[in-house]
């Protein structure tokens, strides 16, 4: 950490007459001090590729803000970004938390894990210090009365609702009444996902006809798509992170697991992430995923994205998206409170109308619980080697292939 400046007798004496003939106090004209934030993310282990991608993102918008002046409302104070490793695991999560407040963040920010999150935001919230949520779907999250935790992504309800009624519009589209639905989930987020997921089916014409767990770590998934497969629903809903999803993919080709309607990722790690397509190729064709990403009809959207891989010569994941506007959130709330203060700055952020941001949806808004209500979750198909949103057609790039074709039906 920098150390802080050392003012002698003589130079405030110097400062203090070069100054006065400008008419400005001397105190004023130094440089501002460095505002601490805390970001904690998966850096190394089995997530660490999409945990790099959310950590970056949060740095961007830092790095922009820092480059045009700082935080105007604070002297132009710079904003400095401490990166912490939580290896998917809640309890080095919760002691990564609280060594950053004990450094002085003033904010945190994280964590890709619903798990981790749920220990990092109980952590700042017995501190008092303001946690905004990067990545992490469980409800949960902000229904446990925190005033300090605030979420900028799509819930577990609001996957789970919104992927359901697209998959409904998709075949209201197509005409074909698929109606049976099979669901392959991870244990920890996937599990509370799918209780939302088989509350919302029923609502949009579809029967649960089974569902399959699976832990994230395993090392081979033949079991549980077998399962699935004898099943033999109409359609397969498929959520997990991102190495289970290659290991899962891989086993539904090797199996020839092909559903009438094909295989449809909700709040997907995998499926929506430019790796999926880098590592299978011709697999991951027109593979969907109701998921959130980035808004590709707007200009900012796409400038943010080119300054984003021109930086970390990285493909830019949907992921991203949400560690870049969760920042947003924060630097704005810094401005508009004109403080570190915690409380101040928790006033500010619970009072966020930010508009200007890359996701899909309206301005950033929180309800009284720290949930933004204008989160939305958009449905992605990989159509020739590139993710593409089809559903809805407010945010569309591309019109959606459905039935999904089966795998003797691949281009490439």
């Amino acid at each position: 950490m920098r150390q802080p400046r050392t003012y002698t007798r003589r130079t405030l004496l110097q400062q203090a007459v070069g100054a006065m003939a400008l008419g400005v106090p001397a105190l004023l004209r130094a440089a501002p001090p460095e505002i601490l934030v805390g970001a904690i993310h998966p850096l190394t282990g089995p997530l660490a590729p999409d945990g790099h991608s959310v950590a970056n993102g949060c740095l961007l918008a830092i790095e922009q803000k820092n480059a045009a002046g700082g935080i105007q409302a604070l002297g132009g104070a710079k904003v400095r970004l401490i990166n912490a490793d939580h290896q998917f695991k809640p309890q080095v999560g919760a002691a990564e938390a609280e060594r950053l407040i004990r450094q002085g963040a003033v904010a945190l920010l994280g964590t890709f894990s619903s798990a981790v999150t749920m220990q990092t935001t109980q952590i700042a919230e017995r501190h008092g210090v303001p946690h905004l949520v990067t990545v992490a779907v469980a409800d949960e999250i902000t229904e446990r009365g925190f005033r300090y935790t605030f979420r900028v992504q799509p819930n577990a309800t609001h996957m789970a609702s919104q992927g359901v009624q697209y998959v409904r519009q998709l075949c209201t589209l197509k005409g074909v009444d698929f109606r049976t639905v099979a669901v392959l989930h991870e244990n920890t987020f996937g599990a509370a996902l799918y209780t939302r997921i088989a509350k919302f089916a029923p609502q949009h014409g579809f029967d649960i006809v089974g569902h399959i767990p699976y832990s994230a770590r395993a090392s081979d998934l033949t079991t549980e798509v077998s399962k699935i497969k004898a099943m033999d629903a109409d359609l397969i809903f498929d959520s997990g992170y991102l190495n289970d999803g290659l290991l899962k993919m891989r086993t539904y080709r090797d199996l020839r697991v092909e559903p009438r309607g094909g295989i449809i990722g909700i709040a997907n790690g995998c499926y929506s992430n430019p790796l999926f397509i880098k590592e299978l190729g011709r697999v991951s064709e027109y593979i969907m995923d109701a998921n959130y990403w980035h808004n590709p009809v707007s200009p900012f959207a796409r400038e943010v994205i080119q300054q984003y891989e021109a930086r970390f010569q990285a493909p830019f994941q949907s992921h991203t998206v949400w560690g870049y506007n969760a920042t947003l959130v924060l630097l704005d709330a810094l401005e508009r409170a004109a403080s570190t203060e915690p409380e101040k700055l928790r006033e500010a952020i619970a009072r966020t109308r930010l508009a200007r941001h890359i996701a899909p949806g309206g301005p950033i808004v929180f309800d009284d619980k720290g949930q933004n209500v204008n989160a939305t979750v958009t449905l992605q198909q990989i159509q020739n080697g590139a993710i593409r949103v089809v559903l809805p057609q407010a945010y569309a790039d591309a019109e959606p292939v459905f039935p999904i074709p089966g795998w003797d039906k691949l281009k490439g």
